[in-house]
């Protein structure tokens, strides 16, 4: 116990005052390459990748409007927001000398970047999807078989930030469909999808007109009902395929956008969170002070209280409360409601 104490009175000192957490995961931007063949200046190559870098990071975390509303950044603006960077790798015997490197972005310096545009930002990553595509043409449906979107729309991965699972084949839906087929749009996504409790599921309708996609998109987006229409337009002239191919980037699009609309995180208004953590173990406030560390929407933290029991912390995270749940679960953290307080458990 006096050692439990005296590791105690030890953290108290160091968490009596906030204490700003340093990991950046959500700002990093990992394998940028970069390639001698675009320039021997070396300088000139590493600021190619900052471009690269902030171009990757701003896609990932904006919504379209507002990617495209600072995407024109100049580089002097960039560079000012970025820690440090790391050449990952690079092979002096090759003609062509090849590299990545990693791209390290300032958490507070983005925080006063995005809040002086007046900018939400969203993450997202490795979001799963439930998604099914209808494929209508020529006044025919095509559910699963001779259905090319359903066939294929996880050939081409083009990011990272949704994992789409496609319904198996099922004789109730195929029912529902061609029950509806009259007006596809009384389908009730929910009742589609019963057998997935994922909160984002998405009914997308594909009408293949001359020269034309219409798409009806039936969603539930973390938890909330959306629809959307859509025209795309074939302006190209591609050919099947490949018209087909673009029907999918553009709905992919559309639906990263409508995730990232319920997942904005507003940089100008924190919350807090006031939660006990039972001592238990000599390594509780250290183990949790590390996993925290690994949580980027949780901006800092401090004690409040410390007895040989318990400790009170307070918590400053951005975003929503269930976000920071499953993050923490991610860490191992389990934090649950038990009569009117917050209860942390170190798993």
């Amino acid at each position: 116990m006096k050692n439990l104490i005296f590791i105690c009175s030890i953290l108290i000192i160091l968490f009596k005052t906030e204490t700003v957490l340093s990991d950046n995961n959500i700002f990093n931007v990992n394998n940028i390459e970069i390639s001698k063949e675009t320039s021997k200046n070396k300088e000139k190559l590493i600021s190619y990748a900052f471009k690269k870098a902030f171009d990757e990071l701003i896609n990932r975390l904006l919504l379209e409007e507002d990617y495209k509303r600072i995407s024109k950044t100049n580089l002097e603006q960039i560079k000012k927001l970025i820690s440090y960077y790391q050449i990952i790798s690079e092979d002096e015997n090759k003609e062509n000398n090849n590299a990545k490197v990693n791209v390290f972005f300032d958490k507070d310096k983005m925080h006063d970047f995005f809040y002086g545009k007046n900018i939400l930002y969203s993450d997202i990553i490795n979001t799963e999807v439930i998604l099914f595509p209808l494929l209508k043409k020529e006044e025919q449906y095509f559910i699963y078989t001779q259905n090319y979107f359903y066939e294929n729309w996880n050939e081409e991965k083009s990011d990272n930030l949704i994992q789409y699972i496609l319904t198996t084949e099922n004789i109730e839906n195929i029912q529902r469909i061609n029950l509806n087929k009259d007006n596809i749009y009384k389908i009730e996504v929910s009742d589609f999808f019963k057998e997935h409790e994922t909160d984002n599921i998405v009914f997308a309708n594909i009408e293949i007109k001359k020269d034309t996609a219409e798409v009806f998109l039936n969603t539930r987006i973390e938890g909330k009902k959306i629809n959307k229409n859509l025209s795309i337009k074939n302006k190209n002239n591609l050919n099947k395929k490949e018209f087909y191919r673009e029907i999918i980037f553009e709905i992919n699009g559309i639906i990263r956008d409508l995730i990232k609309s319920q997942n904005l995180i507003d940089v100008r208004t924190p919350s807090f969170l006031n939660v006990e953590i039972k001592l238990n173990k000599k390594s509780n406030l250290v183990e949790f002070s590390n996993r925290l560390n690994k949580i980027d929407l949780i901006d800092n933290f401090y004690v409040q209280k410390l007895n040989k029991d318990y400790v009170l912390v307070k918590i400053k995270y951005l975003g929503k409360i269930n976000k920071i749940i499953n993050k923490l679960k991610d860490q191992n953290i389990n934090l649950k409601m038990i009569a009117g307080q917050w209860q942390l458990t170190i798993i």
